[in-house]
């Protein structure tokens, strides 16, 4: 099979920061097409205008083969797309890096991100295999462990810790490019 992965950003991220271009050059076996997208106003991110963003970049129904990741806020959308799925439609996974459910700090415009409970057996039903990368000394989420249960209890993900990793905005991550190989690459 041939996949697809489609990188939706973080907050005020393009498809030129931190560790999207490297990514993308070094073309993880396995991924016949990689992308990373530049959303809506990046600095002011809304769902009411990513989810359709990454609605139309994926479609109402995903092509096989397709494995989408997000990152902080990316994540975010990338759970609110899954929502808007089809009943019967699924991306083959998703892997969410510094993904959480909530931050120590919220500020205003974060909260249409965290104050709405998701569906979350219908993400269940379309995100297929689930994998979650923290860090633990994450700036914008001091408890791990806890954002860790509830990425497992809630999506039965396979939360993966990588020690220092901050928020993940290096140029170069290589536990990404790894987790993208050894769960959804040629490696698995």
């Amino acid at each position: 099979m041939t996949r697809s992965l489609t990188i939706v950003p973080r907050w005020a991220g393009h498809a030129d920061s931190d560790f999207y271009p490297w990514l993308l050059q070094e073309k993880p076996a396995g991924f016949a097409s990689l992308r990373a997208l530049e959303m809506p106003d990046p600095k002011q991110p809304r769902p009411e205008t990513w989810v359709p963003a990454l609605a139309q970049a994926l479609g109402s129904a995903p092509a096989p083969g397709s494995v989408v990741m997000g990152h902080s806020v990316g994540c975010q959308t990338v759970l609110r797309y899954l929502e808007t799925l089809p009943r019967g439609s699924q991306v083959e996974g998703v892997l969410l890096v510094a993904a959480w459910w909530s931050v120590d700090n919220p500020w205003d415009s974060l909260r249409p991100w965290t104050d709405r409970m998701l569906e979350l057996e219908r993400i269940r039903a379309a995100a297929g295999r689930v994998v979650v990368l923290l860090s633990d000394n994450d700036p914008f989420t001091s408890d791990f462990r806890d954002n860790a249960r509830l990425w497992e209890e809630r999506l039965g993900a396979q939360v993966q810790l990588v020690p220092g990793a901050r928020h993940f905005n290096g140029t170069h991550e290589p536990a990404v490019l790894d987790a993208l190989r050894r769960h959804f690459g040629d490696a698995r």
